[in-house]
């Protein structure tokens, strides 16, 4: 009994802490030796993909909102979901090993606190992470870093022939489950990025590649003496009107564009978030170039990104930087690589304000 508790414990901690352990021989061998141990903390890593798999399928069939009102046998759930249900069976009793699920007597499933997060629309809810995570234009330039690391080239373009967010322009169904990722991601980081961004007394306040427009409501909800402008592709500014909150409508405007041409003039302050490390240096500096000029020399720009963190020290922004490396040929940045590519764009350098571990405010003026 505590060998099997020892090892319910690792997965729990294992998967929910953000490493992975593998459900097979070898995992049940090394379950009760340190969790930082090195042939366990390989196993964690290895197994990551399989672990991927099982909770974007969880996500994809929306078990966790079939399951919102109370538990449900294993058939209710096929038949809801319109699976094989042995098949699902095998899947759900997985994840409830893991500390996902609740298995009850009879092949009975009900939620818990982590199978709460697969909800759609709660609090804090990551069922669309999961659900993007799963996709094959999401992992299959993962089973292509190879090719990356080999030829410094994007795993996306080789295997697709193309860019990912021209690929998105042609794939309508996946740009919108790719917003409403971005979104989701956003929901999550905006109370600590509005508490901690400086914008009192701005007039108008233009948001680059501003999505959905959830960051610019909440700043426009907490300073009612400003105007906000939502500026992005033209699909993306289509959807953003359909979910703008009424009550703000009368002080904002949604323009369509292209950054890489010009960015709506007039600003007191532009912000963008996780815009730059999309792209390689050349074409951030293009970026910042056309929000150069838009800002006409005056006002103040504020770059939300999360810092690569220094040698050896464990930060989401170097994982994340692997991403970019594969799917869109941007990269995460240091301090001081993202100080010379503002500079390099036209700006000065002057802050940097923490909101989280790992994400940063970089507050850069016009250079004169």
């Amino acid at each position: 009994m505590k060998f099997r508790e020892s090892r319910r414990q690792l997965f729990k901690k294992g998967f929910l802490g953000g490493t992975v352990l593998l459900a097979d021989n070898a995992s049940a061998q090394t379950a009760a030796t340190p969790p930082n141990a090195p042939e366990q903390l390989l196993q964690n890593m290895i197994g990551g993909s399989r672990l991927t798999q099982l909770v974007y399928v969880a996500a994809k069939l929306r078990i966790a909102d079939h399951l919102k009102d109370g538990s449900k046998s294993l058939a209710e759930l096929a038949t809801a979901t319109k699976t094989h249900d042995d098949s699902l069976y095998r899947l759900l009793r997985t994840l409830a090993s893991m500390g996902i699920f609740v298995e009850e007597d009879g092949r009975r499933f009900r939620l818990n606190p982590a199978g709460d997060l697969l909800q759609s629309g709660v609090p804090g809810s990551l069922r669309v992470t999961a659900e993007v995570a799963g996709e094959d234009w999401m992992w299959k330039p993962w089973g292509a870093l190879l090719h990356s690391v080999q030829t410094g080239q994007t795993a996306f373009d080789h295997l697709y022939g193309k860019g990912t967010f021209d690929w998105f322009g042609e794939n309508p169904a996946a740009a919108r489950l790719f917003d409403e990722f971005q979104s989701e991601t956003t929901l999550r980081t905006t109370v600590a990025v509005v508490e901690a961004a400086d914008v009192k007394g701005a007039r108008q306040i233009v948001d680059v590649g501003g999505g959905a427009g959830l960051l610019l409501t909440e700043i426009l909800r907490n300073n009612p003496e400003s105007r906000g402008v939502l500026f992005d592709l033209a699909h993306v500014i289509t959807a953003a009107k359909k979910k703008l909150d009424p009550n703000l409508a009368r002080r904002t405007e949604l323009v369509p564009g292209d950054f890489f041409k010009s960015i709506p003039s007039g600003g007191d302050i532009y912000i963008m978030k996780a815009i730059l490390h999309d792209w390689d240096d050349a074409r951030a500096i293009k970026i910042l170039e056309s929000c150069r000029k838009a800002m006409a020399g005056k006002g103040k720009l504020m770059v939300i990104e999360e810092l690569v963190c220094q040698p050896n020290e464990a930060c989401r922004a170097k994982l994340g930087d692997v991403m970019m490396l594969v799917r869109t040929g941007g990269r995460n940045r240091t301090e001081a690589e993202y100080k010379d590519l503002l500079s390099k764009g036209g700006f000065t350098l002057t802050k940097i304000v923490p909101t989280r571990p790992g994400m940063q405010i970089m507050e850069a003026t016009p250079k004169a």
